[in-house]
């Protein structure tokens, strides 16, 4: 598959994108038992990407495949399995060109999914990732107020994944993102001049949109990626 087929969804990315994934309804697929909340997808042969949450219900699963694209997996609840191991919550999986799986869930699932086709032509020799966020070191950031996981950053300094842990009562100054933002909220509330994101809201900050997060009486835990927005 060399782009990702079905409706564009949140295609732009010179815009803001916003989903409670909490009021959103699972839609059925093609497969019985497995189900999803699409966030964004954009269809091209050369910058595809697909961003969604699936479930899997209890002994579901999907057809084995062998990627021609770039897949990070991250469980948020349940437990996840893939032909390689099984994976329980909190445990983010980069999956590469080339490597071969068949998802699916004994007990059920959710994950959260990104496919994107491959910026780096070489991106398939690159090392396969599972990190256990419940057991990985984490790094404390005192002057940002918060823990951070960090998860992949790309050898040529373009794109990252990190899990951030903010503080209670705590004000990061108003920044932009010159190379784009995501961000999927795992617990608590996080705010900023436009909107509070609460748990299972996923929001996209695109190139050179500015803002002012904070957080209130609740810490805030989240999955960010960066980078791949760069078009």
């Amino acid at each position: 598959m060399s782009h990702f087929a079905g409706p564009r969804v949140n295609d732009d990315p010179a815009r803001v994108a916003v989903v409670d994934t909490n009021l959103a309804p699972w839609e059925p697929t093609a497969h019985a038992g497995v189900w999803m909340k699409t966030l964004e997808r954009f269809n091209d042969p050369r910058k595809g990407r697909e961003t969604a949450l699936v479930k899997f219900d209890p002994g579901a699963g999907l057809p084995e495949e062998v990627l021609d694209h770039r897949m990070e997996i991250f469980v948020v609840s349940g437990t996840y399995r893939d032909g390689h191991g099984e994976y329980s919550e909190r445990t983010f999986i980069r999956n590469l060109p080339g490597f071969r799986h068949r998802p699916a869930s004994a007990a059920g699932c959710v994950i959260y999914w990104k496919r994107r086709v491959p910026i780096y032509p070489d991106e398939a020799g690159w090392p396969r990732l599972v990190i256990d966020a419940k057991t990985a070191q984490w790094l404390e950031f005192p002057h940002r107020g918060a823990d951070v996981l960090h998860l992949y950053r790309d050898p040529n300094g373009l794109e990252t994944a990190r899990i951030g842990h903010v503080h209670t009562k705590r004000r990061i100054p108003s920044h932009d993102h010159s190379i784009g933002e995501e961000t999927f909220v795992l617990k608590g509330c996080l705010t900023d001049q436009y909107q509070p994101y609460e748990e299972g809201v996923w929001f996209r900050m695109p190139c050179g949109v500015p803002h002012a997060p904070f957080t209130g009486d609740r810490r805030c835990m989240m999955l960010i990626r960066e980078g791949d927005m760069v078009w």
